[in-house]
């Protein structure tokens, strides 16, 4: 900040004569109305210094501008609250949907992975079962070999034919009579 110029005080002309200006600086004459004339030699008084001002205007206009900065970002925080509490709202059905479509996935890829043990476990059986059956084979062919061998021992050997086996009735006899128990159980909590 300047200070406020302040007038000159009027001093007395001094007692000295004026001094004219020499003539190497006056090359031509100038009207009487016009003639220079000394400037009175005035001295400057001597004041107090003035007071530093301090620049309260600008700390006041620093924590307004703050202020309505504040203002205006708790307007916009209000708002976009509001704004999201209302998207929220309408995207929770949305919401509710997809995590009852991943619970449902999570239970159909838990099922699939139960299927997928069973189905292990079967092939691991039927595995195991094909390798048996090879070895039943070889059993089986040695099998066959003995009752070959057998066979052919016994059309070598004489069995004597019986003229009349004896017959064999196909009537059957029914039982419609039950037949009489008599047992006692303390069960009921009542002897017997």
């Amino acid at each position: 900040m300047t200070e406020r110029a302040l007038r000159l005080p009027q001093a007395a002309p001094p007692a000295q004569a004026p001094r004219a200006l020499p003539p190497a600086q006056a090359p031509r004459a100038l009207p009487p109305a016009q003639t220079p004339r000394m400037v009175p030699a005035a001295r400057a008084a001597v004041r107090p210094a003035a007071p530093a001002r301090r620049p309260v205007h600008v700390a006041v206009a620093v924590g307004v501008t703050a202020a309505l900065y504040a203002v205006s970002l708790a307007g916009v925080t209000a708002l976009q609250a509001g704004t999201d509490a209302r998207l929220a709202a309408e995207r929770a059905p949305a919401a509710a949907a997809v995590d009852a479509l991943r619970a449902g996935h999570d239970q159909t890829e838990a099922e699939l992975a139960r299927i997928a043990a069973g189905y292990s476990g079967a092939a691991a059986t039927y595995q195991r079962i094909a390798d048996e059956i090879g070895s039943h084979e070889a059993a089986l062919g040695l099998l066959g070999e003995r009752v070959a061998a057998v066979e052919g021992s016994a059309a070598s050997l004489r069995v004597p034919t019986f003229s009349r086996l004896p017959t064999v009735s196909s009537r059957t006899v029914y039982v419609s009579a039950r037949p009489a128990s008599n047992a006692c159980t303390n069960a009921s909590g009542k002897p017997c």
